[in-house]
């Protein structure tokens, strides 16, 4: 039998072992993604040669070129919502994964709610991963953002008639937008049945780049259970490699919202770095960009500065520098914005 033909062989032989043997879906997924990967199925353009490497960086010049024409405010690029941001990071390209990453309660949502927002806003379609926030909160922070009213006055069901117009208005400006958010709740969701519908998504035409928050809420597959067992840094670095993976495959940028381990909660800003995630290894490995918050405790709670530092980025400069965060409209801007 011809060598080809027997891993194929093999590998329906296997999958109809694991069918039968009652496999997750979504792992079974993944299994047979990655044996095509391997098997060199998935892709005949891996390779690139010498020649057309010059080929290729004359293209690449000549769609910066066409991409410079365009007014800004009309390009389809996934620009960074602050100008503290674009002045050192450039915009997240096809493949590319970003890591915003704070202790707990320091904002790393409304990072991530904004710069959705802000995509959205400028002809992209993204979809918004959200495994913690129900629908109904993420659209009342929404509200807050644009509207200037609180999610409390909200829930109080006493708005004012100004109020209840000024969320009205928000309805036709958001939708004029060039882009759109899809929202999928995931609570629950192991990262493969994630990744899964993110293709599916892909497939249709509705995402073109993800937010997710947050990674260590995805919830454990059996997979993962019977490999990791009750190691969470290896599971969440497997849930990592999934998601770089899917945007590799897919040309898709992710942005992904991590939380930090204690010694990083615990340090001096000054003194954390990205090996403060939890996890970090794999997560710092993976990322293309990865972006560290922190808010200092005050008598009010935390302060609404917010120290920024870019600590890995293949697209450029590192640097620190100073945000001020609204929390009560879950609102971030640079401070001679504020």
């Amino acid at each position: 039998m011809n060598p080809e033909i027997a891993q194929y062989e093999a590998l329906a032989k296997e999958i109809l072992r694991r069918c039968m043997s009652d496999e997750e879906p979504e792992d079974l997924f993944k299994f047979v993604s990655e044996m095509l990967i391997r098997m060199g199925a998935a892709d005949d353009s891996a390779l690139l040669t010498w020649e057309e490497s010059f080929d290729l960086l004359d293209k690449v010049i000549d769609d910066y070129e066409e991409l410079a024409k365009v007014p800004e405010s009309e390009r389809k690029v996934l620009l960074w919502p602050w100008q503290s941001w674009r002045n050192l990071i450039d915009p997240l390209e096809a493949g590319m994964l970003a890591v915003i990453t704070a202790p707990d309660g320091q904002g790393k949502t409304i990072y991530a709610e904004s710069i959705a927002e802000h995509w959205a806003r400028h002809k992209n379609k993204i979809v918004f991963v959200h495994y913690e926030l129900n629908r109904k909160l993420v659209m009342m922070r929404r509200t807050a953002r644009h509207a200037s009213v609180p999610v409390r006055d909200m829930k109080e069901g006493k708005l004012t008639a100004s109020q209840r117009s000024t969320i009205a208005e928000i309805r036709p400006r958001l939708m004029a937008w060039d882009g759109y958010i899809s929202y999928l709740h995931t609570p629950g969701w192991t990262m493969e049945k994630t990744v899964s519908e993110l293709r599916r998504l892909v497939s249709e035409g509705q995402c073109e780049a993800v937010v997710l928050d947050y990674l260590e809420k995805a919830s454990a597959s059996k997979r993962q259970l019977q490999k990791f067992g009750s190691n969470n840094n290896q599971r969440e670095a497997d849930n990592v490699e999934q998601l770089k993976n899917f945007s590799e495959l897919t040309d898709v940028p992710v942005v992904m919202v991590a939380q930090m381990n204690k010694a990083g909660k615990a340090g001096k800003f000054a003194d954390v770095d990205r090996t403060g995630m939890r996890g970090a290894g794999e997560k710092s490995d993976k990322a293309n960009l990865v972006v560290l918050l922190r808010r200092e405790r005050n008598d009010a709670g935390y302060s609404n500065e917010v120290s920024v530092l870019i600590d890995k980025n293949t697209m450029g400069a590192n640097g620190t520098f100073k945000q001020m965060m609204q929390p009560e409209y879950f609102r971030v801007g640079d401070i001679q914005n504020a």
